[in-house]
């Protein structure tokens, strides 16, 4: 039993080196998320404010999740009870907060969705007089890979694109139609494909990849959970262990 004990002790702590890093890797891209300038342009283009939300949600849930790795590591290898068992009931706080926001994302998935169709489509035409706003829409089209906002390139005034230069092949670009002129320096082919289903498939695409990376996080810390309750159990029972 105890080399059992042993072995869950160091497994734990491995275990919860790993929570730490993750929760200083999301903590970082929060904080990455919420002061980045082409971030912010590509989000005020849309006008969702979501994303902020987000930004902020991640950089609490990172240090929730940072600190909580750390007391996890120190309750592991000193074997102390009162830590074990505050360790145990942040995760589990931690678990059914991750659980109830990815219930929520599924179920306000075309609510996110509307919310940016009907953003961009506020936005259209492009207003070129706004300069800050021109370098918005650029960064947003040199990020998605795309061309306007909603209906592609003619979505630019009298369809004079701009940042919308494409050197890749011919399943991303096109030579601009009758209707439009490419007045980037480099001139030649444009993005084929309009911001706003550029967005919506990069939401689609990456969704699965969200989802596998919170339920791998949530067995994780269903692990941590039960290797917590077992060497707290296991603390209560040996009278060497300490107790406060």
């Amino acid at each position: 039993m105890a080399c059992c004990v042993s072995f869950i002790k160091y497994l734990m702590f491995l275990f919860n080196i790993l929570f730490w890093l993750a929760g200083g890797a999301i903590l970082g891209v929060g904080i990455y998320v919420s002061v980045d300038s082409t971030v912010q342009n590509i989000v005020s283009v849309a006008g969702v404010q979501i994303t902020f939300a987000a930004a902020i949600a991640l950089i609490v849930f990172g240090s929730i999740m940072f600190i909580v790795g750390f007391c996890g590591c120190c309750g592991a290898i000193k074997e102390n009870q009162c830590l074990l068992g505050t360790y145990f009931v942040l995760v589990l706080l931690i678990f059914i907060a991750q659980l109830g926001i990815g219930i929520w994302a599924f179920t306000s998935r075309t609510t996110i969705e509307n919310e940016i169709r009907k953003g961009l489509n506020n936005s259209v035409p492009i207003n070129t007089t706004n300069e800050q706003y021109v370098t918005s829409v650029k960064d947003l089209q040199k990020f998605f890979k795309c061309c306007g906002l909603v209906n592609g390139c003619e979505d630019w005034p009298s369809g004079n694109t701009e940042g919308c230069s494409c050197s890749g092949t011919s399943d991303t670009c096109v030579a601009p139609s009758a209707s439009c002129t490419n007045t980037d320096p480099s001139g030649g082919n444009i993005y084929k494909e309009d911001c706003l289903d550029a967005t919506l498939n990069f939401i689609d695409d990456n969704i699965i990849i969200i989802a596998g990376v919170a339920l791998g996080i949530g067995v994780f810390e269903i692990f941590g959970m039960a290797f917590a309750m077992i060497m707290c159990t296991n603390a209560r029972a040996a009278k060497g262990y300490e107790t406060y």
